[in-house]
């Protein structure tokens, strides 16, 4: 009997393995769930029946596997009304079939005396009822697999053996069940079966796996914790249960999790002379480079201890073994770091200026040291704006990049900026100096923390805005996926101390700046910072779009007359609340009735209005209520006030919907029409003093 025709329940769960070779760690995650996300709509799309509740994935390094509860055996039969031509065209004359007739028959596999007509009430129609058998899960599952796997995100792909295929690792088994049944094919080498494989050195195996909804507590007796969440929480516990102060860094512990099966703690310890190395180097050495989880020496410094955790995958018989061999690894790290921090401090910082022009940032805008020179202009200019000490920031500019050309920084790249503090501080530059160069690249990330220091954030500024033009002006912007230089992330850096910190600094002064630094270098078309700000414009909007503001009170803020990032803050917040008034949508309503008015007329409309031409009461008090309001309204808008203005222009309300009940806009007499296009355009202009809000109607 072929597995085609094996009775079995309708419905029961499907679990597919592919065991593998190590798996990349730190592209696991991605592949596990794009793995499921792919199966699952391509059993979707194929009407494969399954109940999304408690479906899952699972991950190990060697495994990747899917959990799908109670799928279907098949797809359900169908039944299709296939409609053919009309009677008056299936027919001649004398009652004969004609080739529109003929042709529809053998499309549909039939004869034509086997066909219907149907009656409608537009006229009579060929027509059959098919009926369509549905494919099995066994038909289906493998070529919803392959699809599954050649769209998966695999950084580099693989080949082995005499395979013409390739995948992220070689793959050495493969599991496919639904039920208690295989369901017999291939994929990727490999036969199907229900047998998997357990931790390497405690449960090898095999292991036969009964029925899906097994496999997690099946491994489990193999010394394999299958669920990567549980498995990471479980890290998690066991990491504060060997040393309540261990520092636990988010991406460290998601990376361990995916190198081991079956987590056991080993508390460490190294010698104390090493503290004397800066605790940036001693928290990169550990966790950076031997996936160790460093020790604080008391919660409230901050200081690193010399203890710290490794997360061994097996559960030794001898500890102390296991315990020496990590010990043994971490030191000549160690002692590296501390040979790198002697070489690098028998120089300056400063003496390493010199050095940076040896090293080419990008080809057509010249070398780091270029860079250094045009951070320090910037910062100096930016700095007189907002009356900081501009020979400060432009001193902290010129040395930011200095520590890439140490040694510690070549061993440790991740320690840029950080080591530059250190070594400012120890060649005696001001304090302030060195933390700006110390925390010039933040935010590094989603979620990381803007410069402390106004000093910091300046020439952070300079910093993204130099990169942003140059690298532009390069011809060599984002594209879909590719952004070698990072731009869309010094974007939303550049956003984010802007507004964080309140810097009432003109986007467009900032971009003009970096671009007259790098005019004797490279030409930068005036049309090029256009587009260069609007692309700092669309991180803008993802940025506010991650603190769940809808895409119209955005757009309403942007087409205001901003001018900095801190004014267009305020007024989107201003907007968000002003929205929440009973007035508000009505008064956005009127807004874009008017803007559709102003428009269709087709006309330079002035706003000069004069309150002796009003005859009707209601135009005449909408008038002395515009008056009303523009006069209230200007000292708040010069102080930014924008709370305040949105309230006082929601007591336009009632006179707006007034006017529009009585008042004909578009009159045929043109005197009297452009009078009221004039009242009109004079109210439209209070609202777009803050914002657009006809967006919002």
């Amino acid at each position: 009997m072929t597995e085609s025709t094996i009775m079995y329940s309708d419905k029961a769960d499907l679990l597919v393995e592919l065991g593998c070779e190590e798996l990349p760690p730190k592209a696991l995650d991605g592949l596990r769930e794009a793995f499921f996300g792919a199966v699952k709509t391509g059993l979707e799309n194929s009407n494969i029946d399954f109940v999304s509740e408690g479906s899952r994935s699972f991950s190990t390094p060697r495994r990747l596997a899917l959990l799908f509860k109670d799928v279907a055996a098949g797809q359900a039969d169908q039944v299709q009304d296939r409609r053919g031509p009309s009677i008056n065209a299936a027919f001649d004359a004398a009652g004969n079939p004609t080739g529109a007739a003929l042709g529809f028959a053998r499309s549909v596999g039939k004869d034509v005396t086997e066909l219907e007509i149907l009656e409608t009430d537009k006229g009579k129609w060929l027509t059959i009822r098919i009926h369509l058998p549905g494919k099995s899960l066994a038909e289906l599952i493998y070529p919803i697999l392959e699809q599954a796997i050649r769209q998966l995100p695999v950084p580099k792909p693989m080949r082995w053996a005499n395979h013409d295929f390739s995948f992220v690792r070689p793959v050495h088994w493969l599991v496919a069940l639904h039920g208690e049944h295989i369901i017999e094919g291939q994929l990727l080498g490999q036969a199907a079966g229900n047998l998997t494989r357990g931790h390497r050195i405690h449960a090898p195996g095999p292991h036969e796996i009964p029925r899906g909804s097994e496999y997690a507590a099946t491994l489990e007796r193999a010394h394999v914790i299958a669920d990567q969440d549980q498995r990471k929480a479980h890290i998690r516990d066991i990491l504060e249960q060997a040393d309540s102060g261990v520092l636990i860094d988010a991406s460290l512990l998601s990376e361990v999790n995916n190198l081991v099966e079956w987590p056991v703690a080993v508390a460490c310890t190294f010698e104390e002379e090493f503290l004397d190395v800066p605790h940036a180097a001693l928290i990169a050495s550990m966790q950076d480079h031997q996936k160790f989880f460093p020790v604080l020496a008391d919660a409230g410094s901050g200081r690193v201890s010399n203890r710290f955790i490794a997360i061994a995958n097996i559960e030794s018989t001898d500890i102390s073994a296991v315990r020496e061999g990590y010990e043994r690894v971490i030191r000549p790290r160690l002692a590296d770091a501390r040979f790198f921090l002697d070489q690098d401090q028998k120089e300056p910082l400063e003496s390493y200026l010199p050095r940076l022009d040896q090293v080419i940032f990008q080809q057509k805008i010249g070398t780091v040291g270029d860079k250094s020179r045009r951070l320090a202009d910037i910062s100096f200019k930016l700095a007189e704006i907002i009356a900081l000490d501009p020979d400060v920031c432009a001193r902290a500019a010129v040395l930011s990049k200095c520590d890439l050309m140490t040694q510690m920084v070549g061993e440790f790249p991740e320690l840029q900026g950080l080591m530059g503090h250190h070594y400012a501080l120890a060649s005696g530059e001001r304090a302030e100096v060195a933390q700006a160069i110390g925390e010039h690249y933040a935010p590094r990330f989603a979620g990381d923390n803007i410069p402390g220091s106004a000093i910091g954030q300046i020439v952070s500024i300079a910093d993204r805005a130099d990169t942003l033009v140059g690298i532009f002006a390069a011809d060599l912007r984002p594209s879909g996926n590719k952004d070698p230089f990072a731009l869309r992330r010094a974007a939303l850096g550049l956003v984010r101390i802007l507004i964080e910190a309140n810097l009432e600094l003109s986007l467009n002064r900032i971009l003009a700046l970096a671009s007259n630094e790098l005019a004797g270098r490279i030409a930068v078309d005036p049309a090029l910072l256009v587009d260069i700000r609007d692309f700092i414009v669309e991180r803008l909007r993802h940025y506010y779009r991650e603190q769940n503001y809808s895409a119209e009170l955005i757009s309403a803020a942007l087409a205001s007359g901003w001018e900095t990032l801190p004014d267009l803050d305020k007024r989107l917040r201003a907007i968000a609340e002003f929205m929440g008034q009973d007035a508000a949508q009505s008064l956005a309503t009127a807004n874009k009735r008017i803007g559709n008015i102003l428009n269709k007329a087709g006309q330079d409309i002035s706003t000069h209005i004069d309150q002796f031409q009003y005859t009707l009461g209601e135009e005449r008090h909408l008038f002395d209520e515009v008056r009303r309001i523009d006069e209230a309204t200007r000292p708040l808008l010069a102080n930014s006030d924008y709370t305040a203005s949105l309230l006082l222009l929601a007591e336009l309300k009632d006179p707006v919907d007034d006017f529009f009940d009585a008042v004909m806009v578009m009159d045929e007499d043109p005197e009297l029409r452009n009078r009221r296009l004039a009242l009109l355009a004079r109210l439209k202009s209070l609202f777009d003093q803050i914002a657009d809000l006809s967006v919002l109607g």
